[in-house]
């Protein structure tokens, strides 16, 4: 009897222990609370797996209830949140993975979004922030390291350089004359630069006052009519110039003739008979001029001819009249 009596009280402290941590084990899993489902894709889960918590603002608000692959680059994870705390996670919430600490398990963590919304309802698919590949960041500091040494190397090397006393690293450090002459350029370059901006600022108010309308040039480059008119201007100096040229031959031509005996010009300048025969018949046509002027004048007088004078006079009149009226 005592034998059955402490078997039957091991069994019912079994029972009870049992019964106490199938509550405790469910209650940490969400087991016997009231719950939804939402979703996330993620490229890659970086060793999430089902019953891992999920978390809003550090708080824990559900688990993960499957990890399913769907394709080669997308993996589908399921998570069971609390109805409590339905109200809190958005439909702009963002899901990422991240550690339980320095060294632990994968986790989810939901993080409020910045646009608003409304909560969100059973088996929506949330977004997400993919996780950082720690394979690719080992990689990468591996690489920088490389490079750091390799930086070091050279470092080492001019630091080597500078310190030889008769190295060229040297000799520009230790050299006063060679630095002066270097300042000296420097300092040219300096004025030189000076000296272009100044030109480079004038030729830009050159440019603006051309562009505005303002100046003589202006005229010319945008007054077509003014532009047409000095290309006529400069065709017709061309045309000039060309007849004076032809002018000059000529008149060198003329020259040259004169000169070589040739032509009634030099017969005029050179031949002393020919030049007074020439005065002489000058003189006689000058008074046989007068001499027919005064015939002319006889002529009106005469009582044969004077009405004919006095008609031509009278018409030469009244053209006159008509011209002034006019």
């Amino acid at each position: 009897m005592r034998k059955n009596i402490l078997v039957g009280f091991f069994v019912v402290v079994g029972l009870i222990i049992f019964i106490v941590g199938i509550f405790v084990i469910g209650s940490k899993s969400g087991l016997f609370e009231k719950s939804f489902e939402i979703s996330a894709k993620f490229k890659n889960t970086a060793g999430l797996k089902e019953g891992s918590n999920v978390e809003y603002n550090g708080v824990k608000v559900g688990v993960v209830k499957k990890v399913t692959l769907i394709n080669d680059t997308l993996v589908k994870v399921d998570m069971t949140i609390e109805e409590n705390k339905h109200k809190f996670i958005l439909t702009d919430a963002i899901a990422s993975i991240a550690s339980d600490g320095l060294m632990g398990d994968k986790i989810i963590t939901l993080s409020p979004g910045h646009n608003g919304g409304v909560a969100v309802s059973a088996n929506d698919l949330v977004q997400t922030n993919d996780p950082i590949n720690t394979d690719k960041v080992i990689r990468t500091l591996s690489e920088s390291n490389d490079n750091i040494r390799v930086i070091t190397e050279n470092l080492k090397l001019i630091t080597t350089d500078l310190n030889t006393k008769n190295g060229p690293a040297q000799m520009l450090y230790k050299d006063t004359a060679l630095a002066q002459s270097l300042k000296q350029s420097f300092n040219n370059l300096d004025v030189i630069t000076g000296k272009v901006l100044k030109v480079s600022s004038t030729l830009q108010d050159v440019s603006a006052k051309i562009e505005n309308g303002n100046g003589a040039l202006s005229e010319i480059i945008n007054d077509t009519s003014l532009a047409h008119n000095l290309a006529h201007t400069m065709d017709k100096l061309k045309e000039t110039s060309d007849q004076l040229i032809r002018a000059s031959s000529e008149l060198t031509e003329t020259v040259q003739h004169a000169n070589s005996g040739k032509g009634a010009v030099n017969m005029f300048l050179t031949d002393t008979n020919f030049s007074a025969n020439a005065q002489q018949s000058m003189l006689n046509i000058k008074k046989a001029s007068v001499g027919l002027d005064q015939n002319m004048e006889a002529l009106k007088h005469s009582f044969l001819t004077r009405g004919y004078f006095r008609k031509q006079a009278k018409k030469q009149k009244q053209q006159s009249d008509t011209a002034s009226h006019n």
